[in-house]
């Protein structure tokens, strides 16, 4: 039963919120669609400078948490050794007391492919929503191992260089033009048939399955290790966006009893296809095979009728480098990043409009900030040092994914696999994408009705952000923020 006083602090907080009056003077930023050479010049003379991205976060961070509400709270930036070679995950994290005679619960937020954990910074004012709770809070932002200013170690696997393996062919019969008639869902094509070489498709998951064995030791240990290092006995929640979402969910299956709660923000690999390691290739009796566009059947052909042949091309010997080479560029590698990236930080404006406008969404001073061309641009430098640093992850995402962006091993395998084996397992699994993301979502709603059916009580759960796309924590951080709200809160039972 909560007391009185307890129920008093949190409607004075909900009062404080309601409260909030965007000043007259807020004038909603326009777009700066290119970028003079010399500020290009400038960010890239200034990434050959040591320390650079190191500076950059902390600027982040404290553009994002200017004001007085935040001024109680404790906030630090760390490096946790992982191992005895020295390597070591870098961590930003928030310190929510609350009650001191309550216990302390873990937020830990994973980012994904071509980020860092300043990618987050719009999250950062969950922490604006876990005061005034019945718990203390701890928020930790991860650099995942290999990214930001995390360290950088190779995969210690002959299995796994620069020369990337391809997937085995598949032949498809395709008589029909494409159009959008004949267009599932903006990505899929529903062909007449397809045909491949068993032996060719047996050698390549004979191949793949250590490989990504090896892989998955590489990212989900260095969780373990940061978790054991940090002495947290059990994660409460742990987010995963995309590529570290797929990683976040390797771990829970793993290491089911350190964690509570598993957030995943459109994860990347769902999805069965048939480029899957665990396709039951023995099992196909005839062919040609009739394609599927349903996510969950081996069937699935993803993207591969609507790729191109450059695409894949460029799949395996362009896009790997691509990051360090942008540095080489010089200031036209900025030039060429800007045009790539600037739009789509700055798309939170957009959908801020289609909300509402600022007065509808906006709750606090804080919310200010996001959106402004000084916060955008600081967020596009801090994205560009980031990248063009490079990383091993580079190399090893190429192994993970096909060119069509599937998980050579589907996430929907791993935890089928795994609620078949511990239908009794404890923690849930929350999913989910923006309104308009090209993940397949559908693949992430099949999920959590086939862990529902798996499980005695029901598991797992879906959201859709809306005016979302993939990145939909930068597109619409404030609903994204709402939902992980209420997820804590109803799991808090607050």
């Amino acid at each position: 039963m909560l007391s009185t006083k307890y129920l008093l602090k949190i409607r004075v907080n909900q009062i404080r919120f309601a409260s909030f009056q965007v000043p007259k003077s807020y004038v909603p930023s326009q777009l700066i669609r290119n970028i003079p050479f010399k500020q290009a010049l400038s960010i890239w003379y200034q990434s050959l400078k040591p320390g650079r991205l190191q500076i950059l976060q902390d600027e982040l961070t404290e553009l994002m948490l200017p004001t007085e509400m935040n001024s109680h709270l404790i906030k630090e930036n760390k490096k946790v050794k992982i191992d005895d070679n020295g390597n070591y995950l870098n961590e930003l994290y928030f310190e929510i007391n609350n009650n001191s005679n309550k216990p302390t619960k873990h937020v830990v937020f994973i980012h994904g492919y071509g980020a860092s954990l300043g990618c987050f910074a719009r999250n950062y004012q969950i922490i604006n929503r876990l005061q005034d709770r019945r718990y203390n809070y701890k928020v930790h932002f991860l650099d995942n191992i290999s990214f930001g200013l995390s360290s950088n170690p190779k995969i210690a696997s002959s299995l796994i260089n620069g020369r990337i393996p391809t997937c085995p062919s598949v032949k498809m019969n395709d008589p029909e033009p494409t159009t959008k008639e004949n267009v599932y869902n903006k990505y899929y094509k529903l062909i007449e048939s397809y045909e491949i070489n068993k032996e060719e498709f047996k050698e390549y998951q004979d191949k793949f399955i250590p490989i990504l064995n090896e892989m998955e030791k590489y990212y989900i240990e260095a969780i373990e290790k940061w978790r054991i290092e940090s002495k947290i006995e059990k994660i409460d929640y742990l987010v995963g966006h995309s590529f570290g979402g797929y990683w976040t969910s390797s771990y829970a299956v793993k290491y089911l009893q350190n964690l509570s709660n598993l957030i995943l923000l459109s994860p990347v690999g769902v999805e069965r296809h048939v480029h899957a390691v665990t396709n039951p290739i023995d099992e196909i009796k005839t062919q040609p095979i009739k394609p599927s566009i349903d996510p969950t059947s081996y069937n699935f052909l993803t993207r591969m009728p609507m790729i191109t042949g450059k695409h894949i091309i460029n799949w395996y010997t362009v896009l790997p480098y691509l990051p360090k080479l942008l540095r080489w560029l010089g200031p036209w590698g900025v030039t060429r990043y800007y045009k790539e990236r600037y739009g789509k930080l700055f798309k939170v404006n957009k959908v801020t409009s289609q909300l509402g406008g600022a007065s509808g969404v906006f709750q606090h001073e804080n919310d200010l900030i996001i959106g402004t061309n000084e916060e955008c641009y600081l967020l596009f430098e801090y994205l560009y040092n980031s990248t063009t640093i490079g990383s091993q992850s580079d190399i090893y995402i190429k192994y993970l994914l096909t060119p069509c962006t599937v998980s050579k091993w589907p996430l929907f395998d791993k935890f089928t696999n795994f609620f078949n084996n511990s239908p009794n397992s404890k923690f849930k699994i929350h999913l989910v994408y923006g309104e308009y993301d090209f993940m397949n979502s559908e693949a992430g709603l099949k999920l959590t009705e086939q862990i529902n059916r798996l499980c005695e009580d029901q598991i797992a759960d879906f959201h859709k952000i809306p005016q979302g796309g993939h990145n939909m924590y930068l597109d619409n951080p404030f609903d994204t923020n709402k939902t992980i709200e209420n997820i804590i809160q109803k799991q808090d039972n607050l």
